[in-house]
């Protein structure tokens, strides 16, 4: 049976970041750095229009460095700012149609993907995988913060299981599949603001709707359905809340 640490890519996602926020990113990679992936890829979204020359400046020798410092990673450098949400989109199903960067890429079967400035706790990749199998319906396996949790963020369906089921989920940290990323990618309505930049705030906003507290559980266990999402129970992470510049 193949290592399922080998059926899987690592995709970091980056961004300018501000002086002395740079070491952020390596704690993210030593964090990871244990486990077996098929490839490890840092993709770098471009810098706001609005910064000054010596901005743009420091965020090209901090890439260039990342590339010297850490070769076994595919580096991918997008010129524009286009936020988390539209670059991970681009770049995961880039292997079926022309990415932004013009690059192809074959990813592995499953992802795990994680923000610049993020520190997952230690853990068995091969373990969590093997859980991750065990139920047919998790499209989302996420790492939440090692905090209390906010109740309008993430409400417990499920906690009797290995996993945990929530409405609800993070973003910094977490597996899927590339197949189940682009299901629920292409079925998320178009929309501006922070919908258009992250993921998972479509699901906030969904749960702080008036119309939330009136829908029956079913109906709130269709829309959970969309999502699939599980929490691990042991398995969190920090925050390290790196500025940008």
């Amino acid at each position: 049976m193949a290592e399922l640490g080998l059926e899987t890519d690592l995709i970091l996602c980056g961004a300018i970041v501000a002086k002395d926020n740079e070491e952020k990113i390596e704690d993210t990679i030593k964090s990871v750095d244990k486990h077996k992936f098929r490839k490890k890829y840092i993709l770098f979204d471009g810098p706001p229009q609005s910064r000054f020359k010596e901005d743009y400046d420091k965020y090209t020798k901090y890439k260039k460095y990342i590339k010297e410092q850490y070769p076994d990673f595919t580096v991918i450098e997008y010129p524009d700012n286009i936020f988390y949400k539209p670059m991970l989109s681009d770049f995961i199903k880039s292997s079926s149609a022309k990415p932004v960067t013009g690059k192809g890429n074959e990813l592995a079967k499953n992802l795990l993907i994680i923000q610049d400035d993020v520190v997952l706790d230690d853990f068995d990749l091969e373990k969590v995988l093997e859980t991750k199998g065990d139920f047919d319906d998790c499209k989302i396996l996420y790492f939440r913060e090692n905090r209390l949790r906010c109740k309008h963020w993430f409400n417990v369906i499920d906690d009797s299981q290995a996993l945990i089921k929530t409405h609800g989920w993070s973003e910094r940290v977490y597996l899927t599949t590339k197949e189940d990323f682009t299901e629920i990618h292409d079925n998320l309505p178009s929309k501006g603001g922070k919908n258009g930049m992250f993921m998972e705030v479509y699901y906030q906003n969904m749960m702080q709707r008036k119309t939330w507290a009136t829908i029956t559980e079913e109906e709130q266990l269709d829309y959970w359905k969309k999502w699939g999402c599980y929490e691990h129970k042991e398995v969190h992470h920090k925050h390290l809340v790196a500025k940008r510049s």
